[in-house]
């Protein structure tokens, strides 16, 4: 019997150390959205979707690899019964992290950040190589068809990125400037038309955040294929290319939940057509950790879409 416990006792300890430097963590979200078309030549559309995500790490020393992988469903049930389903299955990011002689590598898959200025996206056998000199970060950056060198740091607060590509060049600047945060960012492409702007203006007023955004990317232009679903504007098909938009919006919390209330109007490059669009959105934590969020969406004259969705983060 001692044996035996001896033998349990060392397992144990074995399958611990081997997974000490092994995380998992991911997300789950599932969507119930229903549609309502002003017109009578609309479909009103009920639709089912969910979004997992599962990301395992795994270290040694100084170097780290990471494997992302999403599971997808776009399940739609029309009013009229009919249903079509996809599952999907993507390696979202795939990428090994590690130091060599003070220089940080990063080599793999992997999406870029969402923006006002277009959804984050994948760019598969890329490499990554940046540091810190006199305070300035330099980041060299390939993916074997376009390459950029990137300058960023801060000087008295501020925050300064200045990305150097072929044909193009991509500048940010953001700080808060007596209680007023705000981030502008320009791309300056060699095609005039492909020149975009972005700016995001916030402050706090009384437990009320008020946010002032607004983008300006030129008829034309190939970097605006749609705002990300992250950023102010709200995600948008890939096949929509957005001139301008602008609007307001005003967030605080309310008994427990989040709030938040947005206007704004869109100018699509085709046509010239301009859009109003509110949005309310209200997210509330569930003791059971997971996450509920309703959001309500007018789009005038067109259609009106509530989305209820449900989510955990582990």
């Amino acid at each position: 019997m001692k044996k035996q416990l001896l033998i349990a006792a060392v397992a144990a300890t074995m399958t611990s150390v081997a997974f000490a430097d092994v995380s998992i963590s991911g997300a789950a979200q599932v969507n119930y959205t229903t549609t309502d078309y002003d017109l009578a030549s609309g479909t009103d559309t009920n639709t089912i979707s969910h979004d997992f995500d599962l990301k395992v790490t795994g270290k040694s020393g100084a170097t780290s690899v990471v494997m992302d992988i999403e599971n997808t469903d776009a399940g739609a049930e029309q009013a009229s019964g009919s249903s079509t389903n996809s599952q999907e299955m993507n390696v979202k990011n795939a990428y090994m992290k590690t130091s060599i002689a003070g220089v940080n590598v990063k080599m793999g898959t992997w999406y870029g950040s969402d923006s006002l200025l277009g959804n984050g996206s994948q760019t598969e056998d890329q490499v990554s190589l940046d540091t810190t000199i006199s305070g300035v970060k330099v980041q060299y950056e390939d993916n074997m068809s376009t390459s950029s060198v990137t300058l960023s740091g801060s000087v008295a607060g501020v925050k300064l990125s200045h990305e150097i590509f072929d044909t193009k060049t991509d500048t940010s600047v953001s700080g808060s400037f007596g209680g007023v945060n705000a981030t502008f960012r320009s791309i300056d492409d060699d095609v005039d038309t492909a020149d975009s702007t972005s700016l995001e203006v916030s402050t706090e007023m009384q437990g009320v955040t008020v946010t002032y955004a607004a983008i300006d990317a030129n008829e034309g232009t190939t970097d605006t294929t749609g705002v990300s679903s992250d950023a102010f504007f709200g995600e948008f098909s890939a096949s929509t290319t957005i001139k301008e938009a602008d609007g307001f919006g005003v967030a605080t919390s309310m008994a427990g939940n989040t709030v938040s209330l947005k206007s704004y109007s869109t100018m699509l490059a085709a046509g010239n057509v301009e859009q109003d669009w509110t949005k309310l959105v209200v997210t509330r934590p569930l003791a059971n950790g997971a996450t509920v969020e309703a959001t309500y969406t007018d789009k005038d004259s067109v259609s009106t879409a509530l989305d209820l969705e449900l989510r955990v983060k582990f």
